[in-house]
């Protein structure tokens, strides 16, 4: 996507976007090559920047050999074009409105010297993929097709974005596969049947099982852990997806810190709130030093009524010390019920 980045896709997009200078673009498509080749490793594929091509192709020839194939009267009745002429305060530019043809190129480019038939993007990109299909049919004479996938969406329809909060991201830099696990743990129940079609690689008979199974009880969340671990494992791969699920249990279920290795231990400092401390303080202060108490008299409470937990033991004593024992490679656990949580470090 190195050139058609240049310009970008305007679809869905009520203002004109803002142009992303060469190196940017450049950076942004090393990164997708990277990912791509970690997500298809072991597979026969080769990757291409239409930079190399698109970069070469000057205005007299995109006019004669593109825009010809094109009229404005159907480029006007796609949605996001005619919302923009319409609207007098943003409208639409020169360059925003040829952006399909500057794709439906590249897929003359790809059939052309690759004997590339098939163009796949998310549901959003049908209108200019399509646009690819008849333009190369014009040309060349030959049947070329586009295959276009439901963008993911949470219960209410609204769709996982950059620009969305609580975005994810492939990228462990962006999102961790800690975090990444914990995001398809959380998932609504009502979203798991799609989820489990669409983020993973089971068949239809096991995803039928897993929800089957889940139905039973929900509270278990049996389908929302085979999505999480199904969902990492693709994406960061196994060994990733078996840390995040160990660290998971150790937070919010009955896992132990000293069954983690120090790659694990690193993910759970960095997957929940710390705060550093030092031996001989007592649990009341340390209730408060980790902001699960607002005060000491509230954590004199949380203790009277049972609901803190050190290294997964109860603690009821207002008296009680930490000390050297409680800390696993320097670490400690210290909840509150079940959700709030802080790992302790040892100064």
């Amino acid at each position: 996507g190195g050139g058609t980045g240049m310009i970008g896709d305007p679809g869905g997009k009520t203002a004109e976007r803002v142009l992303l200078d060469a190196e940017t673009v450049a950076r942004n498509a090393e990164a997708i090559a990277t990912q791509a080749s970690t997500l298809f490793a072991g597979a026969d594929f080769t990757l291409l920047n239409n930079a190399d091509w698109l970069s070469q192709l000057n205005m007299i020839e995109f006019l004669r050999e593109v825009g010809k194939h094109f009229t404005v009267n159907v480029l006007l009745q796609r949605d996001f074009i005619k919302d923009r002429v319409k609207d007098p305060e943003h409208g639409i530019s020169y360059t925003e409105f040829s952006y399909a043809l500057l794709q439906a190129y590249d897929y003359l480019h790809l059939h052309r010297e690759y004997g590339c038939d098939l163009q796949i993007g998310g549901s959003d990109q049908w209108g200019n993929i399509v646009s690819g299909v008849d333009f190369i049919r014009r040309k060349t004479g030959n049947t070329v097709h586009a295959f276009t996938w439901p963008l993911l969406t949470d219960k209410a329809g609204k769709k996982f974005g950059k620009s969305e909060s609580g975005a994810i991201w492939l990228d462990p830099a962006k999102t961790s596969p800690f975090a990444f696990y914990q995001f398809w743990l959380n998932a609504e129940d009502e979203s798991l049947g799609e989820y489990l079609l669409k983020m993973t690689m089971l068949s239809k008979t096991e995803i039928g099982a897993a929800l089957e199974l889940h139905k039973r009880d929900p509270k278990e969340r049996h389908g929302q852990q085979l999505l999480a671990r199904e969902a990492t494992t693709l994406v960061h791969g196994a060994e990733e997806a078996a840390k995040a699920e160990q660290v998971s249990q150790v937070l919010f279920g009955e896992g132990t810190l000293e069954g983690l290795d120090a790659d694990a231990l690193q993910m759970l400092k960095a997957g929940a709130p710390s705060r550093e401390i030092q031996t001989g303080t007592g649990i009341v202060d340390a209730l408060v030093v980790a902001r699960l108490a607002s005060s000491k008299r509230e954590a004199r409470q949380f203790l009277a009524d049972e609901s803190v937990l050190l290294n997964g033991d109860p603690i009821t004593d207002p008296s009680e010390t930490l000390g050297s024992d409680d800390f696993y490679n320097g670490l400690a656990l210290l909840k509150r019920g079940k959700r709030n949580i802080c790992v302790l470090i040892l100064k």
